[in-house]
């Protein structure tokens, strides 16, 4: 996407308080109304002063806020830009409503697989054993330990390997993000993320009081180059990156992208944070595997098992003398207070049964089959490129640049009109890091509880997109 430059030049004369403030008033109200729509550039902190007529410091002041509070962006070189409204937090809302009869196609979550009986007799297993009790107790270390064996059996499948004393179970995927997070946390810390990023990135990043540097990226993920510009620009020391089927693009490094990224994390001396959490659609192996002592993986059963287990974990790949290196708050006995300590011990034992009987890998063979034959549904009906022979996974990125059958549209009114005829997905601001330079929705093909489901929201989308 193209700069919009704008020549903005508010009037303050309804506006109380510090003069600051009222340029901060202003610039919300212009945001909300569009006067100032998302991605436009705005006039230099100079420029505004010359027009407002006011002190330099006032409107440096008025910058700061803003960006304080998430309205805009600046980037070394190129100018402060308008920021999407930060939407991540309303795909986790309790109470995000929902129109009757409408197709949830915004939430990734599993295909639905599981029956009374199914989860009746993966309990039994539990339920019959002699020390049942135990669960209700403090976490034993012979259960720590089994976990750690349970996510070494997961993570073997791949082809990695890691040890098991770095390996920390977490209360669910989200959960071992933050705890990733609180090593690195310091206030306006740079992190650099794609320009497209998950959700519970923004959450956690506002949260923590981080700020997000976009990565420019492609069909292969982030661009070596870019991230190159953006950390020497930045001063950013720390990079969050999901190398498989990235979320919410779709984007898989392919073998050179792989390479190319490992050696720019090496040149930059860059701490990697990897998502994982979708690397199981795929028989690649994590990136980690190739970093060399500088990553910590972030992995979980939520999107390819259950997200009611809430059972994920990090894997550290360096120990305490190479963190100090790198500048880390890590220390392994104070890293399991805020990982394995938060988890449930009855869902650790839970975890740990359906890992070791082998109903989780089972499970995961079934959601691969079932996000394949989805996703070719969903491409096949909305006129999309076919999936070939690439991983599927269980959502699917429409663009609206250049080529695309929706390119006479952006995401925001394709979210809209689906909005209108009952289906529910998730535009391209959602998961906006800085200035939208990329536009588009996702959506969630595993999401609906069946294929006819999913069928019907195509046909419904179908009917208000051409």
């Amino acid at each position: 996407m193209k700069d919009k430059k704008v020549s903005w030049c508010p009037d303050l004369a309804g506006y109380t308080g510090p003069l600051y403030r009222a340029i901060v008033d202003a610039m919300q109200t212009d945001i909300r109304s569009g006067a100032l729509p998302v991605g436009a550039r705005l006039p230099t902190q100079r420029d505004l002063a010359w027009a407002l007529q006011v002190n330099l410091s006032t409107v440096t002041e008025a910058f700061k806020e803003a960006t304080r509070l998430r309205l805009i962006a600046g980037e070394v070189g190129r100018g402060t830009y308008v920021l999407p409204v930060n939407t991540a937090t309303q795909l986790y809302a309790i109470d995000r409503p929902h129109a009757e009869n409408a197709i949830d196609l915004s939430t990734i979550k599993p295909a639905h697989a599981f029956s009374n009986e199914d989860v009746r007799s993966l309990f039994s297993a539990m339920l019959e054993r002699e020390d049942l009790a135990e669960v209700m107790e403090y976490h034993a270390p012979s259960l720590i330990a089994r976990c750690r064996d349970a996510v070494v059996t997961l993570c073997r499948a791949r082809g990695f390997h890691p040890r098991q004393s770095n390996i920390f179970p977490c209360a669910g995927a989200q959960a071992a993000l933050f705890a990733a997070l609180q090593m690195i946390a310091k206030p306006d810390l740079p992190v650099l993320v794609e320009e497209l990023t998950f959700p519970g990135m923004k959450v956690a990043a506002k949260q923590m009081g981080l700020r997000l540097v976009p990565v420019a990226m492609d069909k292969h993920g982030i661009l070596p180059e870019d991230l190159d510009r953006a950390s020497r620009a930045s001063g950013a020391k720390t990079l969050v990156v999901s190398p498989i089927l990235q979320n919410p693009t779709g984007a898989t490094m392919d073998r050179k992208r792989r390479a190319d990224i490992v050696e720019m994390a090496e040149k930059l001396d860059l701490l990697v944070i990897e998502e994982d959490v979708y690397g199981g659609f795929s028989n690649q192996p994590p990136l980690s595997l190739q970093l060399a002592g500088r990553s910590i993986l972030v992995g979980g059963l939520s999107k390819l098992v259950a997200p009611g287990l809430r059972f994920g974990y990090i894997v550290v790949t360096f120990d305490e003398a190479r963190s100090k290196a790198l500048n880390l708050n890590f220390a392994a006995d104070e890293l399991v207070h805020v990982t394995s300590w938060m988890t449930a011990p009855v869902m650790l034992e839970l975890a740990c049964d359906w890992i070791e009987s082998g109903a989780v890998q089972q499970h995961m063979d079934w959601q691969r089959q079932e996000a394949r034959a989805r996703q070719s549904l969903v491409r096949r009906r909305l006129n999309l490129p076919a999936l070939g022979r690439d991983p599927a996974a269980p959502h699917l990125w429409i663009s609206t640049a250049e080529g695309s059958p929706y390119s006479n549209k952006t995401g925001e009114q394709l979210a809209s009109l689906a909005r209108a005829a009952g289906v529910d997905l998730v535009p391209a601001s959602t998961f906006c890091a800085g200035r939208m330079l990329s536009d588009g929705v996702r959506i969630c093909v595993t999401a609906p509880r069946d294929r006819a489901d999913l069928t019907e929201a195509c046909k419904r989308l179908l009917q208000v997109w051409e």
